[in-house]
């Protein structure tokens, strides 16, 4: 076996999770806060340790406590991180996290899901919605975490106004901080609203991936609408050419500045009653040059747009690190490595090409 050790840094944004890529295979690792070395004082994070071994999302970590005493003082305290810690991902391997229990969720134009157990999710998490018995529009899809309420309550963007509160599951399939898991992308992606403006702005349950100049179908079912979106039965696409792009987790959206939907009919999730059907989905087509965006004519043919898409790339799997974010802290709940406050942190793996078979 042929070890390298490498080794870098990197400054966070407070309380995201931070993807390292790794290609080779990782053993060890190590994670020190730079920012941190100099005081003992708080309970944060300053070291952490991770062995291939272990589960993902946890993580030996040490974190300064005070000991009581005639001193008074503070020591390090070396302990088991149960969450938000070190997580490997293999883009060409699907993971699933443990099946937490739904126990209702709030009907709304976003949706606040509780859980029955603490569900250990962090903004930015994707999950999937399964087996909810009154609301089963919901099955199988999945979408990001925008916020995170409490341990046991969680929103996403999906409009659940015509559903009725149910009980069922969720589990994890991924981070938006992770490079993306399919082998080809873009994706087609399930929306979650379109608004009745102009230009119009349509927003989808996980990051899209696509960027200005990208040209996309759409596919709604009858149940949500807006059926002025959908292609026409003359045989001719419908065709949508992007203008801007915006990927923050909470907005996750994309604009068309040469589309005026305020007078189209308004896009909606059907209700159970009408189940089942078919996703409201975006489907990529491919790039046009941009000077319909801009004005320069000859604007691209309306049905002629190159036969490629943006960010497409060959199967290669990538593999690498994420370092979960929480409150800074080793508690039990609530903790995470990467918390409130931008640190530097410097870090130290151990790689190598090929693993000695477990015996």
């Amino acid at each position: 076996m042929s070890t390298q050790i490498t080794s870098g840094s990197f400054t966070n944004v407070a309380s995201t999770p931070y993807f390292l890529p790794l290609q080779q295979h990782v053993s060890y690792f190590k994670l020190t806060n730079a920012s941190k070395l100099a005081s003992y004082t708080s309970a944060r994070i300053t070291n952490v340790e991770w062995w291939d071994y272990m589960a993902n999302g946890i993580a030996f970590v040490d974190a300064p406590t005070t000991v009581t005493g005639p001193l008074n003082a503070s020591a390090v305290i070396r302990t088991q991180l149960a969450q938000n810690g070190i997580s490997l991902y293999d883009s060409s391997r699907y993971t699933q996290g443990p099946t937490i229990a739904i126990a209702s969720f709030v009907p709304g134009t976003t949706t606040v899901f509780t859980t029955g157990a603490p569900h250990g999710l962090q903004v930015g998490d994707n999950v999937r919605i399964v087996s909810l018995a009154t609301a089963p529009q919901m099955g199988g899809i999945v979408m990001t975490v925008t916020a995170v309420g409490s341990t046991t309550t969680f929103t996403t963007l999906f409009d659940s106004s015509n559903a009725l509160t149910s009980t069922g599951s969720v589990y994890k399939v991924g981070n938006v901080a992770v490079q993306n898991s399919s082998l080809y992308y873009p994706q087609n992606r399930a929306i979650a609203s379109v608004s009745l403006a102009n230009p119009m702005v349509v927003k989808t349950l996980v990051q899209q991936n696509y960027a200005i100049g990208d040209v996309v179908r759409f596919m709604i079912p009858t149940q949500y609408g807006m059926q002025q979106l959908n292609s026409t039965n003359n045989g001719l696409p419908l065709q949508f050419t992007i203008s801007a792009v915006n990927n923050a987790v909470g907005t996750q959206s994309v604009t068309f500045a040469n589309t005026d939907s305020s007078a189209f009919t308004a896009f909606a999730w059907a209700a159970a009653a009408s189940y089942p059907y078919g996703l409201p989905v975006m489907i990529p087509q491919g790039e046009g040059n941009l000077n319909n965006l801009i004005g320069v004519v000859p604007a691209p043919l309306p049905y002629g747009n190159q036969n490629v898409l943006s960010f497409a790339r060959q199967n290669t799997a990538s593999r690498g690190l994420l370092i979960g974010a929480g409150d800074g802290t080793a508690a039990a709940s609530t903790g995470g490595i990467i918390g409130s406050t931008t640190d530097t942190w410097y870090w130290e793996a151990h790689t190598s090409l090929q693993q000695f078979p477990q015996v």
